[in-house]
C-alpha cells in the first residue's frame, strides 16, 4: 500500500460510489483525497499541494495517509477522479432549506469545447453529495453541471451508462465491452448516440466513432424512421467533436430543414453554427461560406454571423473583407471570446500584431476567456497569466481578480443542453 504524508497517525480510507441501490465498493478506481479543513493539509505529498490523486486498490482502499494530528475518515473528502490534470473541480449537491448534502443523485458533467459540450463525466452524488472530481489540461475550463432535472433521465439507461463510465475510469476495456454487450439501451439510433457520448467523454474516440456511425442509418431508412430532433442535435455535436465533416453538415441541414417548418428566427442557429465548424477544414470552405450565407438569411445579419461569415472570407484569402465583417462584429460583442480570438488571430495573419495585442490585452484585463481564445493565444504562443502553473502566483492574481460570472454571449453554436 503506497504512504504518503508526515505524522505519527495514520489511516486509509475506504471509496465508495453511489448507485441507485446505494453506495458500492469503488475497486482499482482513481481518487481525489485531501483533508477538508481550511487550514489543514497533508504534509509531503508529491506535489507539495496537500491533495492525492491515487487508484484504490482491490478492496476500494486509497494509500496509507499520515497527518501529524488524529483525524476521522469525514475529516477528509475523498471523491471519484475523472481526467488527472492541474485544472479542475467538483460540484456539491445540498438541499435549498437545510443545506444538507443530497446524496446518490444522478448527475452529469460537461466541458464546453468549440463544437459544443463533451459530457466528461456521469454518476450519482456521494454520501457528502459530491460529484467526481473532473479534470482537464485546459486552465480554468468551463465545466456545466447537470442534474436529472435538466436531463430526459431514464433511471434504467442511466444507471447502465453509469456502470460503463465507471469500468472505462477504470481503464477496464474488457469489462467496458462486456457492459455494452449487455446493454439493452443501446439497441436503437437514440441509444447508440448516448452510448456514443459517455465513449467519447471517457477518451475512447475510435470506439464513439464507430458507435455514432451505427446511429447513422442511410437517408431514406432516416426519412421513414427519424431521430427524435434532441437525439439529432446530440448526433450532431457528437459528429462535430469527432471531427467528422460531412455527417456534421448532413445534420444541420436536416435539422434546419425540421426548423424550417416553425415560424420565427431559427434557434438554435444550426446553419451559422456549421458554417463556423467548417471553417476548421480547408476542403469544406465553400460550403462553410454557403452556410454562413443561410444564417444571414434566415436570422439576419447579426454580430455573431456577421464575424462567422469575415472569418470564412479571411480563410478563403479575401482579407481586407473578412477584416471588416470581423470587426464589426467585434465591435457589437468586445467580450465575446470568439469574437476576440477571431479578430486578433486574424489580424495577426495579416501583419496587424499590434493591433491583436492591444484586443489580446484588453480581453485579458477584463477576464474574458475561453477554449477559442486559449487555443488562438497557444496557437501564437501569446502570452497570458492562466498559461502559468495552476498554482502560481500570476494564477492566483488573475483567478482573484476575475472571480466573477463570465459575461454571457451570443454563442454562434448551440448550447450543448440543447444540442
Amino acid at each position: 500500500m503506497p504512504q504518503f504524508g508526515a505524522g505519527a497517525y495514520g489511516r486509509y480510507l475506504v471509496l465508495k460510489v453511489q448507485g441507485p441501490t446505494g453506495p458500492q465498493l469503488a475497486p482499482h478506481t482513481p481518487y481525489r483525497l485531501f483533508l477538508t479543513g481550511k487550514d489543514q493539509s497533508i504534509r509531503n505529498t508529491p506535489d507539495g499541494s496537500g491533495v492525492i490523486h491515487g487508484v484504490t486498490d482491490a478492496q476500494g482502499r486509497t494509500a496509507w495517509i499520515w497527518t501529524e494530528t488524529d483525524h476521522l475518515a469525514r475529516d477528509f473528502t475523498l471523491v471519484r477522479l475523472a481526467g488527472d490534470y492541474s485544472w479542475g473541480q467538483v460540484f456539491q449537491l445540498s438541499s435549498s432549506g437545510e443545506h444538507a448534502p443530497v446524496a446518490g443523485y444522478p448527475y452529469r458533467i460537461a466541458l464546453h469545447q468549440r463544437w459544443g459540450e463533451l459530457q466528461t463525466d456521469m454518476g450519482y452524488t456521494s454520501a457528502q453529495g459530491n460529484t467526481a472530481y473532473v479534470s482537464d489540461a485546459m486552465p480554468a475550463a468551463s465545466l456545466n453541471l447537470y442534474t436529472s432535472n435538466d436531463f430526459d433521465f431514464d433511471p434504467a439507461c442511466f444507471t447502465e451508462l453509469n456502470m460503463l463510465n465507471l469500468e472505462l475510469a477504470r481503464r477496464d476495456l474488457d469489462a467496458a465491452r462486456e457492459r455494452v454487450a449487455a446493454m439493452g439501451c443501446a439497441d436503437a439510433p437514440a441509444g447508440k448516440v448516448a452510448l456514443a457520448t459517455v465513449l467519447l467523454g471517457a477518451g475512447q474516440p475510435e470506439w464513439a466513432r464507430r458507435t455514432v456511425e451505427e446511429a447513422t442509418a442511410p437517408a431514406w431508412i432516416e426519412r421513414i424512421s427519424p431521430l427524435d430532433d434532441q437525439a439529432l442535435a446530440d448526433r450532431y455535436m457528437l459528429h462535430k467533436l469527432l471531427g467528422m465533416p460531412d455527417a456534421a453538415l448532413a445534420d444541420a441541414m436536416e435539422l434546419q430543414r425540421r426548423q424550417a417548418r416553425k415560424s420565427g428566427r431559427p434557434d438554435p442557429d444550426y446553419a451559422n453554427s456549421v458554417a463556423y465548424y467548417l471553417a476548421d477544414f480547408p476542403d469544406y470552405l465553400p460550403q462553410a461560406e454557403a452556410q454562413a450565407r443561410r444564417s444571414i438569411r434566415a436570422a439576419g445579419l447579426r454580430p455573431y454571423n456577421q464575424a462567422t461569415l469575415g472569418w470564412i472570407r479571411f480563410l478563403r484569402g479575401d482579407a481586407a473583407g473578412g477584416l471588416d465583417m470581423l470587426k464589426r462584429g467585434y465591435a457589437a460583442q468586445p467580450r465575446d471570446e470568439e469574437m476576440v480570438a477571431d479578430y486578433g488571430l486574424a489580424l495577426w495573419r495579416d501583419g496587424q500584431q499590434a493591433l491583436a495585442r492591444r484586443i489580446w490585452d484588453q480581453a485579458e484585463a477584463q477576464c474574458v476567456w475561453g477554449r477559442r481564445l486559449y487555443d488562438a493565444l497557444r496557437a501564437v504562443d501569446y502570452p497570458h497569466p492562466l498559461f502559468h502553473a495552476s498554482g502560481s502566483a500570476q494564477v492566483q492574481a488573475y483567478q482573484q481578480r476575475c472571480a466573477q460570472p463570465r459575461p454571457t454571449r451570443d454563442k454562434r453554436h448551440p448550447r450543448g443542453a440543447a444540442a
